[in-house]
């Protein structure tokens, strides 16, 4: 265990093969760690750390992929919609999709921007309250804020 805030090269192992592996057991196998010593690792906040990052840059490469991809399946989503030649069914089943499609978007931007206000409100609260107690005097037993 390194005790400078830093991994291990095993842990750096490990962590570089549960990236890469559906679980612990089989990371801890490909980073030729026993599955004790792995567990051991994830009670490390620097570990769970680095891991946090890692999974988020897999994600962000994934999401990127999937935005694109996405374009394309809309693209396809359309021209079969408003394909004459196409059965009944298939275009319903296109038109579905996008509706759906559309309205899981429109309220996940929705509940976005609501989260981004109540963030940007906190972030306020807190730094009003830190502005309070940083200025705090005492009058008597009292100090600012109290009452």
């Amino acid at each position: 265990m390194a005790d400078n805030g830093r991994l291990t090269r095993a842990e750096a192992r490990f962590v570089a093969a549960l990236v890469a592996s559906p679980t612990v057991s089989q990371a801890a196998a490909l980073a030729q760690v026993s599955e004790r010593s792995a567990y051991r690792f994830l009670a490390r906040p620097e570990v769970r750390a680095e891991l946090a990052q890692r999974s988020g840059a897999v994600l962000s490469q994934v999401s990127v992929r999937l935005a694109d991809a996405m374009g394309s399946a809309v693209e396809g989503l359309l021209e079969l919609a408003s394909d004459a030649q196409a059965s009944a069914s298939a275009r319903v089943s296109a038109y579905r999709a996008l509706l759906e499609g559309g309205l899981k978007l429109a309220e996940i931007v929705a509940l976005s921007d609501r989260l981004a206000v109540v963030e940007a409100r906190l972030d306020e609260q807190q730094a009003m309250q830190g502005a309070a107690e940083g200025a705090s005097y005492r009058i008597g037993g009292l100090k600012a804020g109290d009452v």
